[in-house]
């Protein structure tokens, strides 16, 4: 019986590094989808993270250096330290993530606070900071600063674009996809800015649920040349529908 418990470990431990690679990959497109490829410019956290699933992707195939140690000795001591890599692998993914997410968002509002400090009635500024604030989960207060730039800004349809992302985190789809809806129809001849507002309202379709919509959006902004996230294209194909680059 003791053999036959050694064994069953034996093999989950051999299943678990590819458990934990295809969880590694997941992150990846969820976070590529999510915020965009680790090139743009100003994601340095995100670069970081990135770099860190890349080499937390070899570090599941070390995982199994251990694992046939204990194999080969007949022991489950071995397994101990594969236990202790695992638990590092995914402690060091999540508070990597956090951390380094905060700590950009944190400075991008402390840079936007300076600049309202210096011109109160700096619209970019005041977008900048709602930005900072969506990305860090407060909505509501996102929201209400979107609002005070739309009172000044020169560029309505880009804060109404980003209005939108904050209602959209906080899953109000209706209101986001009315905004991402009017943004493009305010610059209808900018096609980058149009093709972005197809994506985004696509992504905000497929969270409410409407796959169908989401789908002709994300075919529209191919079709004038964006880039749609890997993350994204999967879920959508996840849904039944045939998407390609």
């Amino acid at each position: 019986m003791k053999t036959f418990f050694k064994w069953v470990l034996y093999v989950i431990f051999l299943i678990l590094p590819l458990m934990l690679l295809r969880f590694v990959g997941f992150l990846g497109n969820q976070m590529r989808w999510e915020i965009g490829s680790p090139t743009m410019p100003g994601y340095n956290w995100f670069r970081w993270s990135h770099a860190y699933l890349i080499l937390g992707s070899f570090f599941c195939f070390a995982l199994y250096i251990p694992t046939i140690i204990a194999i080969l000795k007949k022991s489950l001591k071995p397994l101990l330290i594969t236990t202790a890599l695992i638990i590092l692998l995914v402690v060091g993914s999540i508070t990597l993530a956090i951390i380094g997410h905060n700590k950009y968002y944190n400075q991008q509002a402390k840079n936007a606070e300076k600049a309202l400090a210096e011109n109160p009635k700096d619209s970019m500024a005041l977008e900048r900071m709602a930005i900072a604030y969506s990305e860090n989960g407060e909505y509501t207060k996102a929201i209400e600063l979107f609002n005070k730039a739309l009172e000044i800004t020169t560029e309505p349809a880009n804060v109404i674009h980003d209005r939108g992302s904050a209602y959209a985190g906080a899953q109000s789809y209706e209101l986001a996809i009315a905004d991402y809806t009017k943004a493009m129809e305010m610059k209808p001849d900018q096609n980058d800015f149009v093709a972005q507002c197809y994506n985004d309202r696509g992504v905000a379709y497929f969270k409410f649920r409407k796959y169908q919509e989401s789908y002709s959006d994300v075919i529209k902004a191919m079709e004038m040349g964006y880039q749609v996230h890997p993350g994204f294209i999967a879920a959508l194909e996840g849904k039944g529908f045939r998407v390609s680059q």
